[in-house]
């Protein structure tokens, strides 16, 4: 059975994204490990596919496609979504990806957004129902997303990056203690 979906992510954090910055060698990364196979991680940034922005509430604020061309891969579509008007309304992100993940890490170049993927129509409908479940999660299904041979990945963090997520967390405490101290001394003067 041939499937379009290769892999796919669900609930990563945009706070944990490896986002770059200038400079040769710092473009980013999107890394995830397979939570069934102990593969090696992968850079999931030149993916193609389909992606999902949630806000903090997990709700669906948005849903796009990567790989219509080459500067349109997975990394680059989010990576906008963090500057024009999306920016402050997305806190996680699913993504379901058509390049199957090699031996070695890397991404495969057979399938690229000219690719033909041919399958009966009940594999289709399986898997146009899987991806909507996996989204929308609905209550009164009891039956869970069949993805056949797609392999789900797990968000791969970086130490550096949690330690930031950890000062950010600390400094926001601060600002609110002192917010606080500070509406108390106007209560009092």
């Amino acid at each position: 059975m041939a499937r379009a979906v290769k892999n796919y992510g669900h609930y990563w954090n945009r706070d944990f994204i490896d986002w770059g910055g200038r400079g040769r060698g710092n473009a980013g990364t999107l890394i995830g490990y397979s939570k069934e196979k102990k593969t090696k991680k992968c850079d999931f940034r030149n993916q193609i596919g389909v992606y999902i922005l949630y806000d903090n509430d997990l709700k669906v604020v948005y849903i796009g496609q990567a790989g219509s061309g080459d500067d349109n891969r997975l990394f680059v579509r989010l990576k906008e979504h963090t500057c024009n008007h999306l920016r402050g309304r997305w806190k996680y992100f699913s993504w379901f990806g058509f390049r199957k993940v090699l031996g070695d890490g890397s991404l495969s170049d057979a399938q690229h957004p000219d690719s033909s993927v041919s399958a009966r129509t009940k594999d289709f409908l399986d898997e146009i129902e899987a991806v909507l479940l996996q989204i929308m999660e609905p209550k009164l299904n009891k039956q869970g997303p069949r993805w056949g041979d797609a392999e789900e990945y797990l968000q791969d963090v970086d130490s550096k990056i949690l330690e930031n997520v950890d000062i950010m967390s600390k400094l926001q405490s601060i600002e609110a203690a002192i917010g606080n101290m500070a509406k108390g001394k106007n209560k009092n003067a």
